[in-house]
């Protein structure tokens, strides 16, 4: 017996060796012994001058290490990154080589943490600290009076012409509401209210009143001259409640070269101190009356002008903001950059924009250049849905140069459109316009585009600037 206790006491101390041993061997605070965590992370060295520390943040869930932007005057090419990771771990470099084109804002790279033979990768994402510019399309706002929310005088035709100016939109109507106003605060309140013209006086023409625009918080609107017999007339209204001027009167058989029929459509074009011009083209789309204005009431100087039998009774000759330079568009030619005498300077690839494009218009918004336009849907054959569309034609020193590197690009797709709906006719008489809102330093803070035409109703869209996005 005294041996077996014996036996059983040099088991168990044998026992305690052993397991002293492996507790030795294998710390009892550790379960993974080559663990490759990664715990903190920073650059070391952004910067211009090299000497700025910026920390990471780390998803472990999608392995991805994300950094503020940095300072596009840091050296890129030899970013230094310092680590906090698991014991007897490290990082497998910590230099990268972020190098990007001008024209690139990041990159991803990979960031490896070893330790003995086992390691954990990393995706290391590096951005420049780039200004922003443009409206954000992807915030858009509609205030939509077309499709199911149609406005009611926009049927039938009995409406060919409406306007906006960021107060007001303007609707040229031959229905019960006749020409009236409708306030956009309104139009935002989802309660349009009617502000009916004073049309003391406004007589003649084969229609007393068909196209229309406002400019800088006037109105005008032009009669429909269907002969050379009939006169051409514009009314203007000083104000929403003013009694209207007859500011033109015209003998269309009277001017040398003539068309037969102008008032289908009607261009204003006039600067904010009351100078500029009005285009008409005829019918026929023979040729273009353009009449000069002067303190925003003075009509003078008529002058035909040559069109293109493709423009048809639906075409437009907007003046590019800021510049003596005017973008004119019709129902089958191109886009077409030209001069005050409709001269045409650059022509754009029609197969590049919406086919159909109408009242082109030429903008900047925060230091981006936008081109904008309206598709007609002439017919009832027409496969253009009147929709309206805005292109980044920001690239290039001059409109010129935007317009050339636009049609040499590979990416010619809208960056917005909305769809107003509606079916081909016989005068599908469409207009666009655009407002910048302004905030209190002076800056461009909010866009609004707009978009008409006869029998598909009109819409407000609005984009606030866009914001760089850290996410």
């Amino acid at each position: 017996m005294m041996k077996l206790i014996g036996n059983i006491v040099f088991v168990t101390a044998l026992l305690g060796l052993v397991l002293t041993s492996c507790s030795d061997y294998y710390p009892e605070s550790k379960e993974e012994p080559y663990d490759t965590d990664l715990k903190t992370v920073k650059i070391t060295n952004a910067g211009a001058d090299g000497s700025t520390v910026v920390t990471g943040t780390i998803d472990e869930a999608n392995k991805m290490i994300n950094f503020p932007r940095l300072d596009v005057a840091s050296n890129f090419s030899g970013i230094k990154v310092d680590a906090e990771v698991s014991e007897g771990a490290q990082l497998q470099q910590s230099s990268f080589d972020f190098s990007m084109a001008d024209d690139e804002v990041e990159k991803t790279l990979i960031l490896r943490v070893i330790n003995h033979k086992r390691y954990k990768d990393y995706f290391i994402k590096v951005r420049k600290n780039i200004p922003v510019y443009g409206a954000d399309f992807t915030k858009a706002t509609v205030y939509n009076y077309s499709g199911d929310h149609l406005y009611s005088d926009f049927t039938s035709l009995l409406t060919r012409s409406a306007s906006f100016d960021g107060n007001y939109v303007l609707v040229v109507s031959r229905a019960a509401n006749k020409p009236h106003l409708l306030k956009v605060s309104d139009l935002m309140a989802g309660t349009p209210n009617p502000i009916p013209l004073d049309l003391t006086g406004v007589s003649g023409g084969t229609y007393p009143y068909n196209q229309g625009a406002l400019a800088n918080g006037h109105v005008y609107i032009a009669t429909l001259s269907g002969s050379k017999a009939s006169p051409l007339k514009i009314y203007y209204w000083d104000t929403p409640n003013s009694v209207p001027e007859t500011i033109a009167n015209i003998n269309v058989a009277s001017i040398p070269n003539s068309g037969n029929r102008y008032g289908d459509n009607m261009s204003v074009s006039i600067d904010k101190n009351g100078n500029g011009y009005i285009f008409f083209g005829d019918n026929a789309s023979t040729s273009i009356l353009r009449l000069s204005v002067t303190n925003h009431k003075t009509i003078d100087n008529p002058v035909v002008l040559p069109s293109n039998a493709n423009a048809t009774a639906f075409m437009n000759v907007n003046c590019i903001e800021g510049t003596s330079q005017y973008v004119w568009g019709g129902v089958r030619i191109p886009v077409s950059l030209t001069d005050e005498s409709v001269n045409v300077k650059y022509a754009m690839n029609a197969a590049n924009i919406a086919s159909e494009a109408i009242d082109p218009r030429i903008f900047t918004f925060n230091n981006e250049r936008y081109l904008m336009v309206c598709t007609a849907g002439l017919g009832s054959a027409s496969k253009a849905t009147p929709t309206i569309y805005v292109y980044n034609i920001t690239r290039g020193n001059t409109i010129e140069d935007a317009l050339k590197i636009f049609d040499n690009s590979d990416n010619h797709n809208p960056v917005y459109s909305f769809a107003l709906g509606g079916f081909g006719n016989s005068a599908p008489s469409a207009q666009t316009g655009y407002y910048v809102e302004k905030d209190a330093n002076g800056k461009d803070s909010k866009l609004y585009i707009f978009g008409a035409r006869s029998d598909s109703g009109f819409a407000i869209c609005s984009f606030p600037i866009k914001q760089q996005d850290d996410n």
